[in-house]
């Protein structure tokens, strides 16, 4: 059964995740190395700057594991492998969260991606592609659904309503807007 949390999350951000979906243009970025590298460069950043933002309301959130939901060390090692290296810090640019329920919004759009990262892993196997610089986008492996479980009943307890779920969602949008910034090889015209 979907919380109400969920259900207004995924309702007030669902034209940003259609956006974003549709500007990172993900599998012709991954079929060469150099797009490759920049895509996780990009993801990188996006996580490096989210778990900033939210660490200092996540960290010692019970029921969350906020250290085993970070993947910016993950990324990096990725980076490495396929030749690049992560930014300098002179070039982060955090999105700021001022509640728990802000920093869960913030959460909600990278754990999110952790479901449509294992969709993309499952094309690139059909297509016979190579999976070098790519385990970010499906870290949890067999257990991503049991995490995307966990994440929600926190959600649904931590911002299940009024100024909460209002706070999630501000967060969601700005963690949308965050990715479509990190990700996006073009600017959007909206």
């Amino acid at each position: 059964m979907i919380s109400d949390a969920h259900r207004l999350l995924r309702e007030a951000t669902q034209a940003a995740h259609a956006q974003l979906e549709e500007r990172i243009d993900i599998h012709r970025r991954i079929a060469d190395l150099s797009g490759r590298r920049r895509l996780a460069r990009g993801y990188w950043r996006l996580h490096a700057e989210v778990e900033a933002a939210a660490a200092p309301w996540l960290e010692a959130l019970a029921g969350l594991d906020f250290a085993a939901r970070r993947r910016s060390a993950l990324i990096a090692r990725e980076l490495a492998a396929l030749g690049g290296e992560p930014p300098a810090e002179a070039e982060m640019a955090s999105p700021t969260a001022s509640s728990r329920a802000e920093a869960l919004g913030l959460l909600y759009v990278l754990e999110g991606s952790t479901l449509g990262g294992r969709m993309i892993r499952r094309q690139v196997a059909a297509g016979g592609g190579d999976f070098t610089g790519l385990g970010f986008l499906d870290p949890y492996g067999d257990a991503a659904g049991d995490r995307w479980r966990a994440f929600l009943s926190v959600l649904a307890v931590e911002a299940g309503e009024g100024p909460a779920i209002a706070a999630a969602v501000c967060g969601a949008l700005t963690g949308f807007r965050h990715a479509e910034a990190r990700l996006c090889e073009e600017p959007s015209h909206v």
